[in-house]
């Protein structure tokens, strides 16, 4: 088994999610620390960011720390767990509302789409688009 920061390297669809990890300065505690539960963004759902905006993201690093914190919560929670509960607390602070039905396990509404990596230090849910933290303004055109 890989740590979290192993498991995204290895994924070859979780890599921008990776590069914002390491960006935020979070590399460190995601590949040593732990247990952490990880809501993963695929590539895809970030190919869907206007690349302009996905820069001025990877140009501030106090935003970004934000946005990866939301990502991370604390404690190891399989899907199995995640269909037992309301809600986690985030990294950062705030609620992800969890929702689960026949169709699957929602986090913020967004869906998982591939459950249960198991990590070393954690585990990874990798989901279908970025969630955005109540305390960031996303201004779109």
């Amino acid at each position: 088994m890989k740590s979290i920061i192993e498991t995204l390297e290895d994924s070859g669809s979780l890599g921008t999610f990776l590069d914002l990890i390491r960006i935020a300065g979070m590399e460190p505690m995601l590949r040593e620390r732990g247990p952490f539960t990880v809501f993963v963004p695929t590539d895809e759902a970030f190919s869907r960011v206007p690349k302009d905006r996905m820069d001025e993201i990877r140009q501030d690093a106090d935003k970004l720390l934000l946005i990866v914190s939301y990502h991370v919560v604390p404690g190891r929670l399989t899907s199995e767990d995640l269909r037992s509960i309301a809600a986690v607390r985030s990294s950062l602070g705030t609620d992800l509302v969890i929702r689960s039905s026949d169709r699957g396990i929602t986090v913020n509404s967004v869906p998982i789409v591939e459950a249960d990596a198991f990590c070393t230090n954690g585990i990874c849910h990798a989901i279908a688009s970025a969630l955005v933290p109540p305390t960031l303004e996303i201004v779109t055109p």
